[in-house]
């Protein structure tokens, strides 16, 4: 029974590691992120293959499959967070005429769990079921606010430095001068610092608990955004915020 219960200890920390790789990894590169033998990584990727949670391209390289996200989007389907959150977040876009976004956080990072199309939008690496790291974005930043700044040091030590534009932030201070924004406005912002020429604003949402369930975002093309920055796109966030929160059974002290 011990082995069998370490076997799938290794098997879920094989899985855990394709994080870090969204393109795919190697025996080696997955042998030297969770430190087992080549040879044991191997097998248990063989099982995996044959079981459908990952795949293999014509590289050689191994890569998560949907299955996992089949699974998980179970735990979605049987939650009204989306169903609630859907129609407040399809008014807020026609309103702004803007994309707008639901995430969950799941440890460091953000999941996209719901997009609402613009008209005028222009492409941008968003999709439902993205993953990102929640330091980088408006959504994450108003999700970590409410957590201790200790609890916020954990997350950021705990992720991955990437200079993924000239305006990301990678200082610590700097980086919790922004959450101190967050926290007296309640807005979170990221001015092109996940992703060149795109703005977002984002908001947490909170649950009957007082905990909080997510967080919606408005973003767009920094040309378009810095033109509606303001009060009403500010209040129309909010409005959204409070609304959903309401029916997710939040009350607000």
């Amino acid at each position: 029974m011990a082995e069998k219960i370490q076997s799938i200890a290794r098997a879920f920390s094989i899985l855990e590691s394709f994080r870090d790789y969204p393109d795919g990894a190697s025996v080696t590169q997955l042998s030297k992120d969770t430190d087992l033998h080549k040879s044991t990584v191997h097998r248990i990727l063989g099982t995996l293959l044959d079981l459908g949670y990952i795949e293999k391209d014509k590289d050689n390289k191994y890569l998560i499959s949907y299955k996992l996200y089949d699974l998980g989007n179970i735990k979605l389907k049987n939650t009204n967070f989306i169903e609630i959150s859907h129609g407040y977040m399809k008014e807020l876009s026609e309103e702004v005429n803007e994309v707008v976004h639901l995430v969950i956080k799941d440890d460091i990072y953000t999941v996209y769990v719901d997009k609402v199309e613009a008209n005028n939008s222009i492409t941008m690496a968003s999709h439902v079921g993205t993953r990102n790291h929640l330091i980088y974005t408006s959504v994450g930043k108003a999700m970590l606010a409410p957590l201790s700044d200790d609890e916020i040091k954990d997350i950021w030590d705990r992720t991955p430095k990437v200079k993924k534009t000239e305006k990301t932030i990678l200082n610590f201070d700097d980086f919790m001068q922004n959450i101190q924004e967050v926290r007296n406005t309640n807005i979170a912002r990221d001015a092109e610092e996940n992703e060149d020429g795109i703005y977002c604003i984002g908001t947490a949402l909170y649950d009957s608990t007082g905990n909080v369930a997510g967080a919606i975002s408005i973003t767009g093309p920094t040309f378009r955004m810095t033109d509606k920055l303001g009060t009403e796109l500010y209040e129309k966030l909010l409005k959204t915020s409070y609304n959903i929160s309401r029916d997710l059974g939040y009350v607000q002290k």
